[in-house]
């Protein structure tokens, strides 16, 4: 009975139930695309840059993201592989080396890291064949052939089929040097990775280096991602023989992982924000239907109903609002999520973020995105209608039926 008197107490004033309706709907409707938007482009960022280049997870010697040396490797990368391989979630994994070097072409000369990479592993791990831009991609076998970032390709003036002069400093303190050919130009003016980024195979970046079968690290790549922290958590319980470590790439990231951070607290505090003004309405609308009804209340608790069920009642209609303008919210929050997941919101200008470049706002759809929005909404509006129900629950029946 208290829910049929309730649903029909939401519409005796329509207009007044309707923009609230409205409210209820907007602020459901914001804040489900606040959070799509949010994973949508934070999702969307994680993807590029641990399918790109770091991994879910990446393994090194003990301190060496702190202070990347040369001579601070990993000693048995099978090893750490087969322990990899051993857990289901991990999908690939790949190793790879790295130093700094001096690179020359014709009269140029610049700086350059190496980046020693399994040319199959690495296309399997990350998406680095794709970024080909020119040329083809490293060989299977270790040779003489390098792949240049497209910075240091114009800092160099080289193209594919060139050569490149390198000199570094091998592992066991000789001057390492060697004439490598261009077969490929990775990745384009935009990425400040590819300023300095040389790729070789593997093997011949541990012949030039003097490393043996050592390298720096390892790159893991999970079938879930969010299983970051805990299957680095582990591995590290694993691998016990070795100073290694094992870092997600929240830590790897460190500084993108903080600024993702901050930026979702001021999200969470843009969905404060709506659902308080949200409840402003909720509030006015119940605060002034009392009003209207006081002598109403007066005549029901002269009738014998107790005060728990006019509490209830009040409490009932405020709900029974709040899921209606759910319903259409998620409806309206859906249909927006959707459109901007398929189509985004191109910016006038592009923007780079931690090294890539994004010309679109873009969206998700996901069930955190519905959920969320819709317990703010239910709570927030039987909340706000607390004081006022209590209020109606207390009225003298007496004084409430002399009141027009």
């Amino acid at each position: 009975m208290v829910l049929r008197i309730a649903f029909r107490n939401c519409f005796r004033q329509r207009r007044r139930s309707v923009l609230t309706l409205a409210a209820m709907a907007g602020g459901f409707a914001l804040c489900s695309l606040s959070i799509g938007i949010s994973d949508g482009t934070y999702l969307g960022l994680i993807e590029a840059f641990t399918r790109d280049r770091t991994g879910h997870i990446q393994i090194h010697g003990e301190g060496y993201l702190d202070r990347p040396t040369l001579y601070n490797t990993i000693d048995d990368p099978d090893r750490v592989g087969e322990t990899v391989e051993s857990l289901d979630v991990v999908a690939a994994w790949t190793p790879r080396v790295y130093s700094p070097v001096l690179a020359a072409a014709g009269n140029k000369t610049t700086g350059a890291r190496i980046v020693g990479v399994l040319p199959g592993r690495e296309a399997r791990t990350t998406r680095l064949r794709l970024q080909v831009s020119a040329g083809r991609f490293l060989t299977g076998r270790p040779g003489l052939e390098v792949m240049l970032g497209h910075g240091l390709a114009e800092a160099l003036g080289a193209t594919t089929g060139g050569e490149v002069i390198l000199i570094g400093q091998a592992a066991d303190g000789s001057i390492a040097n060697d004439v490598y050919r261009v077969v490929g130009i990775v990745g384009d003016a935009r990425d400040p990775y590819q300023r300095v980024a040389l790729y070789m195979h593997l093997e011949e970046a541990q012949r030039f280096l003097e490393l043996g079968r050592r390298v720096h690290e390892v790159a893991v790549v999970l079938a879930d991602a969010s299983a970051s922290e805990r299957v680095a958590g582990q591995l590290e319980g694993l691998l016990t023989r070795g100073p290694v470590e094992v870092s997600p790439w929240q830590v790897v990231e460190k500084a993108f992982y903080r600024a993702m951070q901050a930026d979702l607290q001021g999200m969470w505090i843009s969905l404060g924000i709506i659902n308080l003004i949200v409840a402003i309405g909720v509030l006015n609308t119940v605060l002034m239907a009392i009003m209207e009804r006081t002598r109403e209340f007066g005549v029901l608790r002269a009738l014998g109903t107790r005060p728990a069920a006019v509490f209830l009642l009040i409490l009932v209609e405020t709900a029974l609002l709040s899921v209606l303008g759910a319903l259409v919210g998620g409806v309206l929050g859906v249909i927006s999520n959707t459109v901007l997941a398929k189509h985004g919101i191109l910016y006038p200008t592009p923007v780079e973020y931690g090294g890539y470049v994004f010309d679109r706002l873009i969206s998700m759809v996901s069930f955190r995105s519905v959920w969320i929005p819709a317990v703010l909404t239910f709570s927030t509006a039987v909340l706000v209608s607390l004081i006022p129900a209590t209020r109606a629950a207390r009225v003298a029946p007496a004084r409430a039926m002399r009141t027009h």
